[in-house]
């Protein structure tokens, strides 16, 4: 059996969509349809069923969670923002080491053209007027161990470990919002493969819709009950539909060459993905929360809003920090030296002490510097007031969508039996030359639309719930 099953057209958006969707539509006749009833109902189960044990794509289809998670692991915009991220925690930690005492160990060799020594001049012993008394060798080695530890700071190096805090909080959320887009990029790019399939379907319904309706018309022409405008005017709606067939089939490749970018596949490989409205474990229930929910979640959040408040908070220590290099510095150092010098008494031991710094005055230097980055921290709070208040809009926007989209739902399935329905009527009315030709074509297009309507509804809806999720910061943390 090919890789594929038969699902039956029924008048019930339900039992359709309980059907399997990447295969031919068979088509029955109204008439069959009216006879059997129940009958025919349970035989389509029958062959669905039989079609879901047999076909190799019920268990091969992958889902959108698989997709995510392949997705997620080869994607370099999120492999860059981790990199960034592991980054700012090695600065952190760096910034941290600086409250920690600093050991170090120091060596060398000296070597000088003649050995040092001080000109001797005593008054009292004008004998020795011109003299010369070494007081270092001319090679020598010296080392020695040090031990330093900052003691007061003024708050210089507390404020650098904030801002390292802050930025490493904002590489987080940085990553958490790459995170975020390209789960709704995959999810998109899915229900785009989902939606084309269905087209696809659509399409080759309406061309072998069409084509029954010409077999009809070429015979009713053949016996002289119609006018040869009505065959011509079949045809015409022919290629048409062969037309919109062929611009789905493309639409369809399209669609599965961008997805498998995104897994990191050859573009032309073949995809089976699961349908997001028969899948069992995908979640379909409505979001049902309040508008207002929303809003506060998205407030809180969002990674945007996030960075940025930790952006300006970062500025603003960082500012700090800066400001107080200016104020009293206050250390400890202490050490051991070793000095290879046969004119000292005693040329190694230990050595301990203390150090204050105040730089009184260096031009406004660290003001400026300090002006400059408090400056900077006021804008990047005005940016994050600026994106709270797009994405408010933006929340609102998809918790309209996806509630609008919810309300089509109800309408879709209704749509389609009338369209089905009609299009019986008009059939049986030309057959008995109670109607015109273009009363069929016009109910075929109604048809047409009412499947397109409805695919398009569904598809709309399970992507309005996606980006409502990604609305409200909810996206990154949501699992099926």
């Amino acid at each position: 059996m090919k890789n594929s099953v038969f699902t039956l057209k029924v008048a019930s958006i339900r039992h359709y969509f309980a059907l399997p969707h990447r295969m031919p539509v068979l088509h029955c006749s109204p008439e069959k349809r009216r006879k059997n009833g129940a009958t025919h109902l349970i035989a389509a189960g029958l062959i669905c069923i039989n079609g879901l044990m047999l076909s190799p794509l019920a268990s091969a289809a992958e889902s959108l969670q698989q997709a995510w998670e392949q997705g997620l692991k080869r994607d370099h915009l999120l492999a860059s923002s981790s990199a960034r991220q592991e980054a700012a925690e090695a600065q952190l930690a760096a910034a941290k080491a600086t409250y920690f005492p600093k050991l170090a160990l120091e060596a060398g060799y000296l070597r000088t053209e003649s050995e040092p020594a001080a000109k001797i001049s005593i008054p009292a012993l004008p004998m020795l007027k011109g003299a010369s008394l070494p007081f270092a060798q001319d090679a020598s080695y010296f080392g020695g161990v040090t031990v330093s530890a900052p003691l007061f700071t003024s708050g210089r190096i507390a404020q650098g470990v904030a801002a390292a805090e802050a930025q490493q909080q904002v590489s987080a959320a940085q990553t958490r919002l790459t995170y975020s887009e390209l789960k709704l990029a995959i999810a998109q790019s899915y229900v785009q493969v989902l939606r084309a399939e269905h087209a696809l379907q659509v399409s080759h319904s309406h061309v072998q819709a069409v084509q029954k309706h010409r077999t009809d018309v070429q015979a009713l022409h053949e016996r002289g009950y119609v006018a040869r405008h009505d065959v011509l005017a079949t045809e015409v709606a022919l290629a048409n539909a062969l037309q919109w067939q062929l611009q789905a089939e493309n639409g369809l490749s399209l669609a599965r060459a961008a997805y498998n970018r995104w897994l990191g596949r050859a573009y032309d490989d073949k995809v089976e993905l699961q349908d997001l409205v028969t899948d069992p474990g995908h979640e379909r229930r409505d979001l049902h929360q309040s508008l207002s929910a929303y809003l506060l979640a998205a407030q809180e959040q969002r990674p945007e809003l996030q960075a940025l408040r930790q952006q300006s908070q970062a500025l603003q220590h960082q500012a700090a920090s800066v400001k107080a290099s200016h104020l009293p510095q206050l250390g400890v150092s202490a050490g051991y030296n070793k000095l290879e010098n046969r004119y000292l008494a005693q040329d190694k031991g230990w050595w301990a002490g203390l150090v204050m710094k105040w730089e009184l005055f260096d031009g406004g230097q660290v003001r400026q510097q300090s002006s400059q980055l408090s400056a900077n921290a006021r804008a990047v709070a005005e940016l994050a007031q600026d994106n709270q208040e797009k994405i408010q809009l933006q929340v609102r926007q998809a918790w309209m969508n996806q509630q609008e989209t919810r309300q089509r739902l109800g309408l879709v399935a209704t749509a389609v039996e009338q369209a089905d329905e009609v299009l019986n009527l008009a059939r049986e009315r030309y057959r008995s030359g109670l109607a015109p030709n273009s009363d069929v074509l016009d109910a075929e297009t109604r048809r047409l639309q009412a499947y397109s309507n409805r695919d398009n509804a569904i598809y709309d809806h399970e992507l309005a719930r996606l980006q409502l999720l990604y609305a409200a910061g909810m996206l990154a943390a949501h699992h099926q």
